[in-house]
């Protein structure tokens, strides 16, 4: 029993063990990282063997250095997406030198090199900002950089709301009247929006407990949406990748937020709309000519700022964001509001022959309590009292219809929004093959709903 024990236990260690050591050989990148691969030869075309080929990161001056094999190919795994200065040496050939490489997130570049003869102290560069092919998988997407993300006009800052610009990507029209964070659900070659994945730096943040959706649901919260500014970029992938971009059948969304540099980079931002700037709806004017509140409120200011930076060169890193968005909306579903109004007559409500024209316009109606005398014998006095009320403008705070009886009136009730989010990214460059990052992001976005409606006649103070 205790060697057949010992058996059942030391096995899945040695295949934990085994698939651990297996990892780098396996796999070129992960869901938050990129590599770098390709073939070095002479002017002949054949391959040159122990060519010393080294990779420095320009944000953070991390280098690494590699060797081509017997085929003269070389590759560096796991890489931080960014920019990358390359050199290739060997005896009895130029120094070659790339001085801008970008890699991506989720994909292997290929960069060739054919060396030129002569003295290694000679260097000749190849080309700045040389374009490198993504050759190694058939997978099918789109990548999305920073300046994209900011240059387009997002209605909330929102990232989800671009990501159809990518072939067999569907979503509807963005509504930008929407409360809240406005996240857009998109289809991938058919499948149905919850059978997206997203992760953002190589985590899941798929929320399980929502069924896989990505924007927030009553009291459920969907998947976190970080400000524009501090996304490096994202990258959707929508059919062959494989098993370790997740299990869902869906389109793959890999979101790389960005990281401190050997130099202090930042911005300030703040971004509004304003009731003042909005044009009168025309559906809203047209449906409802008797509404209180002429033109519905939406207020929203999104204001933040992002800061990078070192606090050892080239060792220790740093980089944070904070946003916060204020949002008062009074054309979502949540801020609007509408009642049936019953017939209260025109004029001072004080008046001795107010509670007898009251209830001849109304008497008439079918109740499921006691009749109403049609003199108005029976009105209850409290009741008399809270239709006298008024507010700060000296209108009523239950207003009426008139005497020609019920009507629908629809009044702008605004429903509020308040979000704060925060970033702070470390990277610890512990030698030139090993960096320690740690990623913490944080966001509360709750939102005032008023519950059933205020009285319509109050509206006017809210506002």
């Amino acid at each position: 029993m205790c060697r057949k024990l010992r058996m059942f236990l030391f096995l899945p260690l040695a295949l934990l063990a085994m698939s651990i050591s297996c990892i780098p050989a396996l796999r070129a990148q992960t869901a938050s990282t990129g590599a770098l691969g390709g073939t070095v030869t002479d002017p002949s075309g054949a391959v040159v063997v122990n060519a010393e080929v080294g990779i420095t990161n320009l944000a953070t001056g991390q280098s690494q250095t590699t060797k081509t094999g017997q085929n003269g190919a070389y590759r560096y795994s796991l890489l931080t997406p960014g920019r990358y200065r390359v050199r290739m040496d060997m005896a009895g050939f130029k120094r070659a030198e790339f001085t801008s490489i970008t890699i991506n997130v989720t994909e292997t570049s290929v960069l060739n090199c054919t060396l030129e003869i002569g003295e290694l102290s000679e260097t000749y560069i190849v080309q700045s900002g040389t374009e490198v092919l993504q050759t190694t998988s058939s997978t099918l997407g789109i990548l999305i950089d920073n300046t994209t993300i900011t240059s387009l006009p997002l209605t909330s800052r929102n990232y989800t709301q671009i990501l159809d610009l990518s072939t067999g990507v569907s979503a509807s029209v963005n509504n930008a009247t929407v409360m809240g964070k406005g996240t857009q659900y998109t289809s991938v070659n058919g499948a149905t929006p919850a059978q997206n994945n997203y992760q953002m730096d190589g985590v899941g943040i798929v929320n399980i407990g929502m069924n896989g959706s990505a924007g927030d649901q009553s009291t459920g919260a969907g998947i976190g949406i970080p400000s524009p500014d501090a996304i490096q970029e994202f990258k959707v992938q929508t059919s062959s990748f494989d098993a370790s971009y997740g299990r869902n059948p869906g389109g793959s969304v890999n979101v790389v937020t960005k990281s401190g540099s050997n130099e202090i980079h930042g911005t300030v931002f703040e971004f509004l709309r304003n009731t003042s700037l909005n044009a009168n709806p025309f559906f809203y004017n047209r449906d409802n000519p008797d509404a209180a509140t002429k033109k519905p409120i939406l207020n929203q200011n999104q204001f933040g700022f992002v800061l990078g930076g070192p606090v050892v060169r080239e060792r220790f890193l740093l980089f944070g964001s904070y946003q916060g968005s204020r949002q008062k909306n009074g054309l979502a579903g949540q801020g609007q509001a509408s009642f049936n109004l019953p017939p209260i007559p025109d004029g001072d409500r004080s008046a001795p022959g107010f509670a007898a024209a009251l209830a001849a316009a109304n008497c008439s109606f079918t109740t499921y309590g006691p009749k109403l005398a049609c003199d108005g014998s029976n009105i209850n006095a409290v009741a008399l009292k809270i239709l006298q009320l008024k507010i700060a403008d000296g209108s009523y705070y239950v207003p009426g219809s008139g005497t020609t009886g019920y009507k629908t009136f629809a009044f702008s009730d605004p429903a509020r929004y308040s979000g704060n989010q925060y970033m702070i990214n470390s990277d610890f460059i512990i030698n030139p093959k090993q960096t320690l990052q740690t990623r913490y992001f944080y966001t509360r976005d709750p939102q005032t709903i008023t519950l059933g409606g205020k009285l319509p006649g109050q509206v006017k103070g809210y506002l």
